[in-house]
């Protein structure tokens, strides 16, 4: 849906013809039209002539150009043109001055004191030079008679003169002279001069003032016209510290002395303001060939209607907005939700200390909200501090709750999280950075990469498919390239699972691995729980080849005691679809068990399995079938059996880790929990021989030293603890000591 489309169903088809395709000037609205395929940037410039007046002011213009044109008086007339910066002021000079044309009395000039330099010096010979020039180029004057009344002003045009003499040639005598001397010679031609004076308003304080004096001085030329265009307010704070009181409403009275017409701009009606905004955006998204989805145009409609509506003064804000969203939308083109980019960008052209404020604290409008949460966020103390009214204030407050729910209220745990990364939200942790970055970050996983993953997945190409995830997880990004495709799990294309399957199973092992205890290999069984998750969506028969493939490809034995782990949560999710009954989970662990005699054929088990031996024969052991874990026990006892280092290499594999205050995982103490574990795996008996092959008789009388207290290192300690549970298998220890004796 269009935006448009949005605006004339909301309107009831009477919202009035789609505004011209370039904000600020083009064709006027009535001759409509479809907007252009192609976007461009929109120059800050006012329009040609009233053609492309779309603000309905021509007949304004031409009012004022009626009436300069039928002035009988010969006494000059100041006219004050105002508006703030952006009103459009120009772009009614330029109707003024088109409407006098058709007259072949008045003699047109601009003067826009803006492109002359920064002295007084300057600034006074170039108004008079340009006055001197306009006249000469009229046809109606020459050197010698235009040059007699400049004469009378000291030759201020030419080039050479001190600023003192420029001084002296404004004195009151000689501007008298060289008035008198052009009202005649304009009273004999029949002739009236205009003169446009522009962008006043963007002088320094300094040369408002110089140029305000010029005019008071030279405004007594009969037969002549000068149309002021400034903002009022700024020009009155001006004027104001050089003449009376020094504030801007000495300023204010000071021009009344001198403009005698002060105009203020028809205000722009809110609604063509907003119909531009519209059209603007529309443009936008035509050229980028965006399709919203259904309701996405009533949601950006609403929001930038009800968001934006105090702030949108001028035309010049419409251009503005242009210009950002053009840049913007194409740079994040797929990878962010475009409604809520384009509200972000209005945020910024409209209200950018409280874009600062949001771009700055992402976390007050992301984490969730509790009870707890009394200080006032950053966000909100930059609402409090607009100087606006309590409406405009709630209109931007509204805003933001619509961008980031979790502003507003309590109401949105993590269960939101994966449907807003879905969607791509500003409100979605994986996503806010992109909006405030214009690319997707380092370390971050584009959703173009995903969508040529899943593509290629669908087509089948596994190779492909493998190195589009080889990427990604080598360059540090396997967590949010999970992230991303778990978002996606349930409506991935069926073809593309198992290609996808394969893919993450073949680069497990570039998935990261953290020091945090607990939550280390999350971003690991995260990857299993998608493996899970997607073949879940399979037949039973492909859903037993897709994780056979899963645990026979994949180059990380952890990840595929995850892949069983979740397989066998049928106990604890009897409704998961994603979870096998035993007899399935069975051939997975056997796969498994190949897996690890395969390696333990090559070489060391500890070097190919790693510290993890243990969670994977746990996880053989537990899944398996009755000849399955027979298997792992006869394969681990005939290892033991050939080497006696190998026995406190088995026993540190299967002791659980502890985590210090540094961050640095350890491995506990011995428990008899753990020990009876062992026992159901091992021989514990010649696991005792083998370690006391290896640390000697002292074994025999062990005693138990708790980690804290024990000065020699891990692997004795661990030996003693096990040879003092060993010792005492048959006692079975209270249930307050199970996790090790004499703890308290």
């Amino acid at each position: 849906m269009r935006m448009w489309d949005w605006l004339k169903r909301v309107s009831g088809g009477k919202g009035g013809a789609r505004p011209a395709d370039d904000v600020g000037h083009g064709s006027s609205p009535e001759t409509g039209g479809d907007l252009p395929a192609e976007s461009s940037m929109q120059a800050d410039r006012p329009i040609d002539g009233r053609s492309e007046d779309i603000f309905d002011r021509a007949p304004f213009a031409e009012q004022i150009a009626g009436i300069i044109a039928g002035r009988s008086e010969k006494s000059s007339l100041v006219i004050g043109l105002y508006g703030p910066w952006g009103d459009g002021k120009t772009s009614t000079l330029t109707m003024i001055r088109e409407a006098l044309e058709v007259d072949p009395d008045i003699i047109a000039m601009d003067y826009n004191p803006w492109f002359y330099g920064d002295t007084t010096e300057q600034l006074t010979r170039s108004f008079f030079a340009s006055i001197r020039e306009k006249l000469e180029k009229s046809g109606y004057f020459n050197r010698e008679n235009i040059g007699a009344v400049m004469e009378g002003l000291g030759g201020i045009p030419y080039a050479g003169d001190s600023f003192k003499r420029i001084g002296q040639a404004l004195s009151s005598e000689a501007l008298a002279d060289a008035r008198d001397k052009l009202g005649e010679i304009l009273r004999r031609h029949g002739k009236k001069v205009v003169i446009f004076v522009d962008d006043i308003d963007r002088l320094d304080r300094g040369d408002i003032q110089t140029l305000f004096k010029l005019v008071r001085l030279s405004g007594g030329f009969d037969h002549t016209t000068y149309i002021l265009a400034f903002d009022d307010a700024v020009v009155a704070e001006a004027l104001g510290q050089a003449y009376g009181s020094g504030d801007s409403l000495a300023g204010r009275r000071f021009l009344e002395k001198i403009v005698q017409v002060p105009l203020h701009l028809p205000p722009v009606r809110p609604e063509k303001l907003r119909d531009l905004m519209f059209a603007a955006c529309d443009r936008t998204l035509l050229a980028n060939k965006i399709e919203l989805k259904e309701g996405e145009g009533s949601e950006l409609g609403n929001a930038l209607s009800e968001g934006f509506s105090f702030a949108l003064k001028t035309p010049r804000q419409v251009k503005l907005l242009d210009n950002a969203v053009t840049f913007a939308v194409p740079l994040l083109k797929g990878e962010v939700r475009v409604v809520d980019q384009i509200q972000i960008e209005a945020l910024r052209i409209f209200y950018p200390e409280i874009y600062e404020a949001v771009r700055k604290n992402p976390d007050c409008l992301l984490r969730e909200r509790d009870g707890d949460d009394e200080a006032k966020s950053p966000v909100e103390t930059a609402i409090e501090a607009l100087q606006a009214t309590a409406g405009e204030k709630k209109a931007v407050r509204d805003l933001l709750v619509g961008l980031f729910p979790r502003f507003g209220t309590m109401g949105y745990g993590s269960d939101w999280e994966a449907p807003w990364t879905a969607d791509k939200r500003i409100c979605s942790r994986d996503y806010f950075p992109r909006y405030f970055g214009y690319a997707v970050p380092q370390g971050d996983v584009s959703d173009h990469l995903v969508d040529e993953l899943i593509a290629r997945a669908e087509a089948g190409d596994v190779g492909a498919a493998r190195v589009l995830v080889a990427d990604a997880f080598t360059l540090g990004s396997a967590e949010l390239l999970v992230r991303r495709l778990r978002s996606r799990e349930e409506q991935l294309p069926l073809a593309a699972a198992h290609p996808l399957i394969r893919a993450i199973a073949a680069n497990a092992a570039d998935i990261p691995i953290g020091r945090d205890l607990m939550l280390g290999d999350f971003a690991l069984a995260q990857a299993a729980t998608f493996v899970a998750r997607l073949s879940g969506r399979a037949t039973p028969e492909e859903q037993d080849i897709w994780l056979t493939s899963a645990i026979e490809e994949t180059d990380s034995f952890l990840f595929a005691v995850h892949v069983i782990g979740r397989a066998r949560a049928r106990a604890k999710r009897p409704n998961d679809r994603a979870s096998l009954p035993p007899e399935r989970v069975e051939p997975l662990a056997a796969v498994l068990l190949g897996r690890v005699r395969s390696e333990a054929a090559k070489g060391d088990i500890f070097e190919c399995v790693g510290e993890r031996l243990g969670r994977v024969v746990n996880a053989i052991h537990a899944g398996g079938s009755h000849e399955t874990r027979l298997g792992i026990r006869q394969l681990l006892g005939e290892i033991l059996a050939e080497k006696s280092a190998s026995a406190i290499q088995f026993i540190k594999a299967f002791a659980n880790r502890s985590q210090g205050g540094d961050g640095v995982t350890r491995i506990a103490d011995l428990d008899r929990d753990t020990y009876d574990v062992l026992a159901v795996i091992f021989d514990t008996d010649l696991l005792y021989d083998q370690l006391r092959a290896s640390f000697g008789s002292e074994l025999d009388k062990a005693e138990w030293y708790d980690a804290e207290d024990y000065t020699g290192d891990d692997d004795r300690r661990i030996a003693q603890q096990f040879a003092y549970l060993h010792r005492r298998k048959d006692e079975e220890p209270p249930e307050e000591q199970r996790e090790g004796p004499d703890k308290e």
